[in-house]
């Protein structure tokens, strides 16, 4: 009871702090919590469905190869149950894009680098929202170090009220490699908007991005 009425005034701290029209962009350190698949997540275990995204220089993977690797490298995200996982390598790209209208979503990535990038889409496949690897480990630089919680991430993007809905999402690296997992489009419960709104008017952390407002929390 007195957590339901901690987790509600700091909700309404933040309805008056954060714009109801914001985005915005939860990135939490790596754990087992946090890795674990949601509700609906495309986990990319061999047998899930992986045709929902187009495959370029990316593959579906398992395990980790050796540090002397040259081409087709990756690393399964820290925190991994060892199973499969989508590796977007050196020049690559991992895209998917569809009709159906959502309001967040959710992703693991694993070894995070600085030539790692991110966009988001609309239903239409307009460019909602891009990021880089430093985006989601500010004010760290990213290493691509592969068991260190904070350059392995869960990312989650969700989008305000009034705003196209995400239709779509791309997954592309620079260099070997962009490794992804458990990614979830959804539209979220009220009971999850009010505990993001909690955490967004404690910890108290924003930032205006170049193109558009989004709000970032870091946890």
């Amino acid at each position: 009871m007195i957590k339901q009425v901690l987790f509600a005034a700091a909700a309404l701290g933040a309805l008056v702090s954060v714009p109801a029209s914001a985005a915005t962009l939860v990135s939490e350190q790596g754990s087992a919590a946090t890795f674990a698949a949601p509700a609906g997540a495309l986990t990319f275990n061999f047998n899930a469905p992986t045709s929902a995204f187009t495959l370029t220089n990316a593959a579906i993977t398992s395990g980790t190869t050796p540090l002397s690797c040259v081409t087709g490298c990756s690393a399964a995200p820290a925190f991994s149950d060892g199973s499969g996982y989508l590796a977007v390598y050196g020049g690559g790209t991992a895209s998917y894009q569809g009709s159906a209208a959502f309001e967040s979503v959710s992703f693991f990535l694993g070894s995070i680098d600085t030539f790692n990038s991110v966009r988001i889409f609309s239903t239409t496949g307009a460019l909602i929202a891009a990021y880089t690897g430093a985006d989601f480990t500010l004010p760290f630089e990213p290493n691509g170090d592969r068991s260190f919680p904070y350059f392995n991430r869960r990312v989650t993007y969700s989008v305000g009220s009034g705003e196209a809905k995400i239709g779509g999402i791309s997954f592309s690296s620079g260099l070997n490699s962009a490794e992804v997992d458990n990614v979830v489009f959804a539209v979220p419960e009220p009971s999850t908007w009010l505990t993001m709104l909690a955490g967004f008017g404690m910890i108290g952390l924003a930032m205006r991005a170049r193109r558009r407002r989004t709000n970032v929390v870091f946890a």
